[in-house]
């Protein structure tokens, strides 16, 4: 009996580990770091590193941290309180999903709801906002400019965006004059109250001028001292355990990701060539990976090359066709506009035709596909 319930528990954990990883795995970095900073608050067998962070920041940070213990909150409150400063983008906004983000902090998604109100109301104006909107509203509160009808305007911001001081108006039901003031209000916001002008997340991975990757976004996340010596630590320990390890299995996947896209996208990294067809399946059966853990894994992580920053998703390129598994759309749609613009003028242009042409060029494709390259290009059957 002792033997089966010994099981039960390394299974059990087992699976907690497993479901851990697959999360860390989805993150991309800025997602992943702030989970990080979470758990690093909450866990004293966490070290995070600051330095990725702006100085300005974390003093921003700190000093929202300082307003929560001035505010009358039950004890379960302020631990939920304290633990969503730390879950704040750089902009100070709740960029997760509410039941995400309760789930890290171990509480429900509408303990987080009813708590808000109050939080929206700390300074500096529009932190704890969940989108733009929510943003700009708090900021003309905290002015004393909201009203019914700037209400309204919130529902359209591209209106806003593009200063269509008539659509506005007529959106909003007022003259011309009220939609350039209500026009005014909103650009006299910041738009972002913890930095005016957040830095997007970084890429993780760089493929250098001599075509060497390396690993440039490390997350900053290790034991303290003395958190793997011996046991009886409690939980914490091995929940700190459990993340670092995610946290490097995270790391291991990406860096054998980016060995084989460097070797079969690096030309193009480096400028001197063109991208070859790679799906997300072959990459996956390369690596002897499922392709959901590639999915994940490659999901809001970019790399830094010669060419200039480019997502890992766009370095995987599908065929055109499973017929020809070497030939990406690219390819396709270079020849086809150059056939378009040589096609003697006394010929017909048809689909029919063009796919003909490609064919004897070694790129049969049906004629309805050549049809849509076509609409892709711009130059659709005169």
């Amino acid at each position: 009996m002792q033997r089966q319930e010994q099981r039960q528990i390394r299974g059990l954990s087992l699976s907690q580990q497993m479901r851990l990883s697959l999360e860390v795995l989805r993150m991309d970095g800025a997602r992943l770091r702030r989970r990080l900073r979470h758990e690093a608050a909450a866990n004293p067998f966490l070290a995070l590193s600051a330095a990725a962070e702006p100085a300005a920041v974390v003093s921003v940070r700190q000093a929202l941290l300082d307003q929560v213990g001035l505010m009358r909150l039950r004890p379960d409150e302020a631990r939920i309180a304290r633990a969503l400063v730390h879950c704040l983008d750089e902009r100070g906004w709740i960029a997760d999903p509410l039941p995400e983000v309760a789930g890290w902090l171990c509480c429900s998604a509408e303990a987080i709801e009813a708590l808000l109100p109050r939080l929206q109301g700390l300074d500096p104006p529009g932190v704890f906002a969940r989108s733009l909107a929510e943003h700009l509203r708090l900021g003309l509160e905290a002015r004393g400019r909201f009203d019914p009808m700037i209400a309204r305007l919130l529902d359209r911001l591209d209106l806003a965006a593009a200063a269509d001081l008539a659509a506005i108006a007529a959106h909003c039901g007022c003259d011309l004059e009220d939609a350039a003031g209500m026009l005014e209000d909103l650009r006299r916001l910041a738009p972002c109250p913890l930095s005016d002008d957040p830095a997007p997340a970084p890429p993780e991975l760089e493929l250098t001028p001599a075509g060497a990757l390396r690993w440039i976004a490390p997350t900053g996340l290790a034991l303290r001292d003395g958190a793997g010596d011996g046991a009886g630590d409690g939980a914490d320990r091995g929940a700190a355990q459990a993340l670092v390890a995610a946290v490097e299995g995270r790391a291991g996947t990406l860096w054998r990701i980016g060995l084989v896209l460097a070797e079969v996208q690096g030309p193009w990294l480096l400028g001197r060539g063109r991208l070859r067809p790679l799906t997300m399946t072959a990459l996956a059966e390369r690596l002897g990976l499922d392709k959901s853990t590639v999915s994940r894994a490659v999901a809001g992580v970019a790399i830094r090359a010669p060419r200039g920053t480019v997502p890992l998703r766009d370095l995987l390129p599908a065929p055109v066709s499973p017929r020809l598994p070497g030939v990406d759309r690219e390819s396709v749609l270079r020849l086809l506009a150059a056939l378009i613009e040589n096609w003697p003028r006394a010929e017909p242009l048809s689909d029919a035709r063009l796919a003909a042409a490609l064919a004897r060029r070694g790129m049969p494709l049906a004629r309805r596909t050549v049809g849509k390259y076509r609409a892709i290009l711009g130059k659709p059957r005169p």
